[in-house]
């Protein structure tokens, strides 16, 4: 390198005279010069692609832009001249003076090719060029500083070129600050254009364009309207887009595998489906699994390595501090060298520290912008997923497991993201001190790095260790989250039953799995922590050791410029045990998602869609079934006409459901050919409602036809339902209908699949919710063959058999094959399968109707009296908006906190931690001392000064320090837990203790955030930013005070420093909670919608909705995204402004030590400065920790809003528990009863006043929202009332307590729930009962033969909500919970809507001897299950308007009784004509 200076330069060039900080003349030359150029020309091509793809708007010619070429032209005339002089003989002859102006020139064209690049592409200030100006302004600053002050004998034409140049860089570099201004007006005017890209480079460079909404946080509430639009390339749809397009590519040959194994193994009758055996076929095959890591490489890595190269700059930057250090404290030591060294050291610093930030900051920016990007694609790719997973998927990948993937699993990318660099940032900087502490220390320093060699594996096991128990923790969290879920969506049979404690002590089981596994993950991080933190103080004191006994003394320059060496190691040391972490966390993560995405899918291309003349639906040879290795349905043959209305009929799981779900592709096809001519629309036969307006859930995203919509109203018989609800149909319907009847959802459901206007429609039971004349009403004006429909094809899945004669063709199922096919009477004729079904059910012929004889719900919906709201404005919200709690933490959520983790504990805690800082403090003092009197005469007799008596105590501090902050980690990991598990226990008991008010108002996704990421907050994020704020805290005021006590002068500025300082994180916190609280509530909408998406997946699919669906998610992440980037962009903005003070700490000590250097050891001056150059990143960790540690803390305001909702009485009351055989004759007495659902809303029920006596059976009947269902939640205390009493054996049941009395009757609801488990605990979940017992409940619930043949028997695992059940299983299961229960009180709430009438009528049969001596209240929309009934209740608008016995109600034919019998053929005029006669 020498020669070739040499040769280029000139020996003159080379030689320097200067004390000073000088560099010679061929440095400043050449290197100074050449650096920037080569660093520009490298950059210039990433540079160009990146402005390339992203265009805001056109930028045109401006005055800047011409003042910028100007300059550049004057620049380059000036080394032309340069050029020329060198070669008229005007310059030394060296070559230099030809090579340096020839890279300047090609330079400046480089840098007027960019800049022409950047106005054509909208581009209004440069980051590059800025910083190319800038460099070429520091390094010229040498040779102006050489020029100017050793005043060397320079030709005048050198001089006067290097002044001018000087000059003109610096007005580039000025000029470069400003942005272009002359573009289009428009597109900047937009309020809601992010401000990033309308900021001058210097705003954007300080993030000063976020000062408005800082400010705005200060001083008002923020809200959406304060946010910016997210640009479009952030937006999820062109992030998913992408990613999808990439994950497609890379998994498609993996999928086709798998599908070929499948297929093989069904050919080969196996029976395994299980991820394990497609795995180790795949193995045999070499096919490996796609790497989502590598698609999201290939789309993000540009932003990604911009970042990193920010990174790699700032790294080699932290190595200034110790080097300048160094300088320091030898210019202390040397009384006699100039003063303006030391400003230069300490102007240098400053300076380097300053980049640092800003480096610092701008990575920081680029990760955090990265790891959204990723989320944010991910969740729409999990999204999109959900939508196309298979029935066999959904069971694996349940509702739990698929919302811990978009809550938990996608946010640890966004953490990591951001510290992910520390992997090779790490080892760079530890490499680089190494060879830094080589020139200090010499060999000894590799005693060190032997510790450090030694400390790996043990550090890579027990990593390895702790990504077990993470993997473990994060499944048991699976399953906790799932059964969580499913607890909320049966809350209301759970309630009904008295099953709450039962349910919460099998959510606390898994609790406990899971927070043993997290105590033993948190031992691991422990020993982690721990030997991270020893190793960088053994190595300090092994490499100490060996050059003290290699006979060198340890002198101040040695020992702290080593020790700042060791603490720039110990960061990254530390740092990389929590980036180790959040890498495990983050590849369980990948690896889930990865194994979710994996999973099948249904098939595209199994339901064909052939535009074949006449043909609606064709069936040749089809074999279905719910997984790839098990058939359900077999041998379908059958066709469809255009047109035809078709029914299909059997016994319960006969496969009624199957075939409509084949019909729709939600089956996987072995064989065959399924047409369908045309789009479909499906009824399920449990209706699927949106959290969103009436009207919304019928238009379904169509747009509003009035006059349809009305049609459809009155068809479906919802016109008398929109004068009930408050709003119209702009009442908003809560979440999965719970606001309405199971009558008024399976309405909506179908108004939506009218108002479809669809070619093919699949009705699965529809008629099963709805009483019966408005069934008839139904079917004669919507199904029926004089319907809106009957121009459509219909296929009818159906236990209503009396309208099966007016039906086109009629398919009966039995074991999954057609038994039977043809018209009503051609089967009638037949005399087999069919007519044995329909047994006592064939019904007469009956005689035509007058239009005085149309059922009352008919006349109702005719009138158009009803209440549809114009204004989409108005509506009455049942879903509560979420709290967002403002202002400060109150200090009561902080006291809650440490209470949750014992007062005592906190206490220890922080008393271990100020010990541990007073012993570290001790150790720096001992090393200062120890190099002040290493080479002091007076000392060396000294016991005290034996070196190793010093090393023996500087050791035992050290490892007395380090053995505090174990045994405190120890105590703060048993915090954690006992805080964790207080406040899950306490928000699930007050949950389940919370009244069906909240329930009815509470979204379940909102409820769910609370127990997965609050709770994830309370067990990851408050410990890090609690224990991290603790500990800043303390190295904040153990550094100032050893900064004061070196230097007290230092006490001047640091007050108006502290000031400075309160006020910048004063006004960041007040932004930043609101930001993290309003972030933190935008994303329970993306979870609400998720998780109601999973739940109506069939129904979406079938109406092709998807896309829409998608669009919905997609704006709900986006509208996430517009306070995530702002939270994470003020981080930014703090750190900025906290290190540039953190700065001026370094700098006030510097300039104190440089004052006082003649008074001053260099033994304090080294400890003075090597505390103050740590002091930024604490002084920034500590705001932005408390901060983080202030925004978490609202996961605790949140569990502890849950922990107060609106509660039920009490469960049991001691001081009024009623005899223990009550009730023993089961009598009721409704004395003046009345009930509303909400205190501002009418009675639901009014003025019921009744005696049932013991042992009556009751039919209650009445139009769909009479209050039928009402009057059974009155009578459990769901629905609680002031208004009159109810009275159970003359007990007032207000007296007692809820499971006192609700475990005391038996309901066999509308809706059968079940919940993931086995088949015995969703009959017993108490284990109250023996197996032979259970048998016989099953037996007669007609259930036996069926659990026999399952495989586990009892112990079959039922999926989630009992989904690998037909309906009219989970409502025979549901029966079979009651003959167990078999109290004295039991309510039938239309528990046999789903079951065919053979079945039903032994059901019956079984009711009435199992229950004979029971009070028995049936409500039934087959008015033939109630005929044989003590009495029947009529129910109207609240009221009893009839009650009295079938036979008398039947004599009267004005009675409404009467009129709903004749609607369904129970009753006759001709009959009724004789009896009157």
């Amino acid at each position: 390198m020498e020669s070739f200076l040499l040769d280029i330069c000139g020996k003159s060039y080379l030689e320097t005279s200067s004390k000073g900080p000088d560099f010679n003349k061929c440095i400043q030359q050449t290197l100074f010069r050449w650096v920037p150029c080569v660093v520009l020309w490298i950059l210039t091509p990433s540079w160009i692609h990146m402005v390339k793809r992203k265009r805001l708007t056109y930028t045109k010619f401006s005055w800047l832009t011409f003042t910028k070429m100007a300059i550049l032209f004057l620049l380059i005339i000036n080394e032309a001249t340069r050029i020329i002089l060198f070669i008229v003989g005007e310059l030394d002859e060296n070559k230099v003076n030809f090579i340096s102006p020839s890279i300047l020139i090609v330079s400046y064209l480089v840098v007027l090719l960019i800049i022409l690049i950047e106005l054509r592409h909208g581009l209004r200030s440069s980051m590059l060029l800025f910083s190319y100006w800038g460099f070429m302004i520091l390094l010229s600053t040498f040779e102006f500083r050489t020029k100017i002050y050793l005043d060397q004998k320079f030709t005048s034409w050198e001089s006067i070129l290097f002044f001018e140049n000087y000059g003109l860089i610096f007005l580039m570099f000025f000029f470069t600050l400003f942005s272009e201004s002359n573009v289009d007006k428009e597109v900047l005017k937009n309020r809601k254009l992010y401000p990033e890209h309308k900021s001058s480079l210097l705003s954007r460079l300080t993030f000063w364009w976020l000062n408005p909404l800082i400010l705005n946080g200060y001083k008002k509430e923020l809200t959406h309207d304060d946010m910016w639009d997210i640009d479009a390339s952030e937006k999820s749809c062109y992030l998913t887009d992408k990613l999808e397009v990439e994950w497609n590519k890379a998994a498609r040959e993996y999928m086709e595998a798998k599908t070929r194994q499948c297929d093989d193994e069904a050919s080969s009758g196996s029976d395994s489906d299980s991820d394990s055996d497609s795995d180790s076929f795949l193995l045999k095959r070499k096919i490996k699994k796609p790497s989502l890591l590598w698609c999201l490489i290939k789309i993000f890595n540009g932003k990604f390595i911009a970042g990193s190269f920010l990174k790699l700059i700032q790294d080699g930057l932290t190595m200034v501090g110790p080097t300048i250090l160094n300088l320091i404290i030898k210019f202390v030591e040397n009384k006699d060298s100039d003063v303006q060294l030391g400003y230069f050291y300490m102007g240098l610093l400053f300076f380097s520290s300053v980049l640092q930030t800003i480096l610092l900051q701008h990575y920081f920016h680029q990760m955090f912008i990265v790891g959204a990007r990723v989320r944010s694609s991910l969740m729409g790719l999990i999204y999109r997923k959900s939508l196309r997973l298979s029935f066999q998927s959904r069971r694996l990948a349940t509702v739990g497991e698929m919302t811990n993937l978009m809550q938990v699993n996608t946010q640890s990318f966004v953490d990591l993201t951001a510290y992910i660099n520390t992997l090779w940032s790490g080892p760079l900087q530890i490499a680089i001190c190494i060879f830094l502490l080589w020139q200090y220390l010499g060999p000894a320093c590799l005693a060190g790095v032997g510790v450090m060699v030694i400390s790996i594996p043990l550090n890579g096991f027990i990593s390895n260790r702790a990504k077990e128990y993470q993997t473990k923790k994060l499944k048991e969290q699976d399953s906790r989250i799932k059964m969580t879920n499913e607890v909320l969506s049966g809350i209301k049979v759970l309630k009904l039953y008295g099953w709450e404690l039962s349910f919460r002590n099998l959510i606390d089981k898994i609790r406990e799995k899971e927070l043993d596994t997290l105590y033993k993950n948190g031992i691991y991080f422990v020993f982690i922590r721990f030997s991270f933190e020893i190793t960088t103080f053994v190595v300090a004191l092994a490499s100490f050791i060996v050059y003290v006994v290699t006979g060198n003394n340890l002198n101040a320059s040695t020992a702290f410029v080593s020790l700042t060496l060791f603490n720039t190691m110990r960061f990254p040391l530390i740092l990389l045990p929590n980036v180790i972490t959040m890498l495990i966390q983050a590849n369980v993560s990948m690896t889930r998602i990865r194994t979710f995405l994996l999973r099948d899918e249904l098939g595209t291309n199994q339901i064909k869609h052939d535009n074949v003349a006449g043909e609606a639906v064709k069936f040749d040879n089809v074999d279905l079934g719910w997984s790839k290795t098990e058939k359900t349905l077999h041998k379908l043959n059958f066709e469809v006409k255009k047109g035809e209305l078709v029914a299909v009929v059997g016994s319960v799981g006969s496969g009624k459901s199957s075939l409509i779900s084949g019909l729709l592709g939600e089956m996987h096809k072995f064989k065959g050919y399924i047409n369908v001519n045309g789009s479909t629309a499906y009824v399920s036969q449990q209706a699927w409602i949106q959290n969103t307006t009436l009207r919304n859930n019928i238009l379904f995203g169509n747009d509003y036809d009035q006059d349809l919509y009305e049609k459809i109203l009155s068809s479906c018989a919802l016109v008398s339902d929109l004068e009930i609800l408050p709003a119209g149909d702009q009442t908003e319907i809560g979440e999965k209908g719970i606001n309405l009847s199971g009558g008024q959802k399976q309405r909506i459901s179908l108004a939506r699949s009218v108002y479809a206007k669809a070619s093919v429609y699949a009705f699965d039971d529809p008629l099963s919710a709805v009483d019966a004349n408005v069934g008839k009403h139904i079917f004669d004006s919507v199904i029926g063959p004089k319907g809106l429909l009957k121009q459509k094809t219909r296929i009818f899945a159906t236990n209503s058999l009396s309208f099966l004669s007016e039906c086109d063709k009629i398919i009966m199922l039995d074991n999954g094959s057609i038994k039977e096919i043809g018209t009503y009477m051609e089967l009638i004729e037949k005399k087999s399968a069919f007519s044995k079904f329909m047994g006592e059910h064939v019904l007469k012929q009956k005689v035509n109707q007058d239009e005085e004889n149309l059922s009352t719900e008919a006349k109702n919906n005719q009138k158009f009296g009803r209440k549809i709201q114009d204004d989409v404005n108005v509506g009455e919200k049942i879903i509560v908006k979420e709290k967002v709690e403002t202002g400060q933490v109150k200090p009561k959520v902080l006291l809650e906190y440490f209470k949750s983790c014992t007062i005592f504990l906190s206490m220890v805690f922080i008393f271990l931690l100020i010990f541990s800082n007073i012993f570290q403090a001790g150790s720096s003092l001992w090393l200062s001392d120890w190099s002040d009197k290493a080479d002091d005469p007076q000392y060396e007799n000294s016991t005290w000064n034996d070196k190793y008596v010093r090393l023996g105590v500087y050791g035992s501090i050290g490892l007395v320090q380090n053995i505090l902050m174990m045994v405190s980690e120890f105590i703060f990991v048993k915090m954690v837990i006992r805080s964790s598990r207080f406040l899950h226990s306490s928000m699930l008991y007050s949950i389940l203790r919370s009244n069906m008010q909240f329930f009815e108002s509470t979204p379940i996704g909102r409820i769910i955030n609370r127990f997965s990421k609050d709770i994830e907050a309370v067990e990851n994020m408050i410990p890090i930013s609690y224990r991290s704020l603790v500990r800043c805290i303390f190295q904040v005021i153990f550094t100032v005070i050893m900064i004061s006590f070196v230097t007290p002068f230092f006490l001047m500025p640091l007050i108006p420093i502290s000031i400075v300082y309160y006020f910048v994180q004063r006004f960041y916190v007040a932004a930043m909670r609101q930001l993290k609280r309003l972030n933190s509530v935008s994303k329970s909408p993306i979870f609400s919608h998720f998780g109601e998406t999973l739940t109506g997946v069939s129904t979406i699919r079938a109406y092709s909705s998807e896309r829409r669906f998608i669009k919905q998610m997609e704006k709900k992440i986006d509208d996430n995204l517009s306070f995530f980037y702002p939270d994470t962009i003020s981080n930014r903005w703090l750190a900025v402004r906290l290190e540039l003070i953190g700065t001026l700490v370094t700098f006030f000590s510097c300039l104190f030590v440089v004052l006082s250097r003649d008074t001053l050891s260099a033994g304090n001056a080294g400890l003075s400065i090597s505390f103050s150059l740590n002091v930024s990143q604490f002084l920034n960790l500590l705001v932005l920790m408390s901060a983080n540690f202030e925004s978490n803390l609202t996961s605790i305001e949140r569990i502890k809003e849950y922990c107060e909702t609106p509660q039920e009485a009490a469960w049991i009351k001691e001081d009024s528990r009623p005899p223990l055989e009550w009730p023993a004759q089961g009598q009721i007495n409704f004395d003046q009863f009345s009930v509303k659902y909400r205190e501002e809303l009418d009675f639901v029920l009014k003025d019921i006043n009744c005696v049932i006596a013991p042992g009556e059976k009751i039919g209650i009947v009445g139009r769909t929202g009479a209050g039928k269902s009402s009057l059974t939640l009155a009578l459990f205390r769901i629905l609680e009332s002031i208004y009159g009493k109810i009275k159970i054996d003359n007990i007032d049941i207000k007296k007692i307590g809820l499971h006192d009395l609700r475990k005391k009757l038996t309901i066999i609801p509308q809706d059968p729930v079940l919940f993931s488990g086995s088949l015995r605990m969703n009959l017993d979940p108490f284990e109250e009962y023996s197996d032979d017992q259970i048998w016989m409940a099953l037996d007669d619930a007609h259930l036996k033969s069926f659990v026999q043949e399952l495989d586990k028997k009892l112990d079959f695992e039922c999926s989630e909500g009992g989904e690998n059940l037909s309906v009219g299983q989970r409502q025979l299961i549901c029966l079979a919970r009651a003959l167990l229960r078999k109290t004295k009180i039991l309510v039938l709430d239309e528990a046999t809507a789903s079951i065919d009438h053979n079945t039903d009528d032994l059901i019956q049969a079984t009711i009435r001897s199992q229950f004979k001596d029971c009070t028995v209240l049936t409500i039934a929309h087959r008015l033939n299950t109630i005929m044989d009934s003590t009495r029947i209740m009529v129910l109207d608008k609240g009221r009893i308007v009839e009650f009295d016995s079938p036979e008398k109600l039947l004599f009267n034919k004005d009675s409404l009784f009467f009129s709903m019998a004749y609607s369904v053929g129970l009753a006759e005029i001709e009959d009724h004509s004789q009896k009157r006669l």
